[in-house]
């Protein structure tokens, strides 16, 4: 009876992880779709929680409060309607889950111009921290990254 309950035990936890690592890559394909809606406001109140770091390239910054973002993504969007940008589609997605609370979900994806081709580069990655806020996961932070560098799971395999 004690190898039955821990034999159940054990099954209900491997399914509560991949809950949690499924959670926290949904998170990310959700963060898309309102990115391609250009909701501003749906970023804010159901994805972001500020402070907010983005890091990649030659540097960093801090979205430090809501204010910050809604500036940041304001200047994205004209940066990328400059561009031609009609939408981000997501390839692939890697999540590591760190523990119930915390993921990294690596997104390998292309920014799609109004003709249906990618703007270079063709392929993009950006490694999202995850975190379980309230029962939510939000991104708390995200980095670009050189497409061929991909975290692998300590167990080396990803969800």
């Amino acid at each position: 009876m004690k190898r039955i309950c821990w034999l159940v035990f054990i099954l209900l936890s491997g399914a509560s992880v991949a809950d949690d690592a499924s959670e926290a890559s949904a998170k990310v394909y959700e963060y898309f779709d309102v990115f391609n809606a250009k909701d501003i406001p749906g970023i804010i109140n159901s994805i972001y929680s500020t402070p907010v770091h983005v890091g990649g390239g030659s540097g960093h910054r801090v979205l430090a409060d809501d204010d910050a973002a809604v500036e940041n993504l304001t200047g994205l969007y004209d940066m990328l309607d400059e561009q031609g940008w009609k939408e981000s589609v997501i390839e692939n997605v890697r999540t590591c889950l760190l523990s119930s609370r915390l993921a990294l979900v690596d997104t390998r994806y292309s920014r799609i111009d109004q003709e249906g081709k990618a703007i270079p580069p063709a392929i993009r990655t950006n490694l999202y921290i995850v975190q379980k806020i309230d029962g939510e996961w939000r991104i708390v932070s995200f980095y670009g990254h050189d497409a061929d560098q991909r975290p692998v799971c300590e167990s080396g395999e990803s969800v």
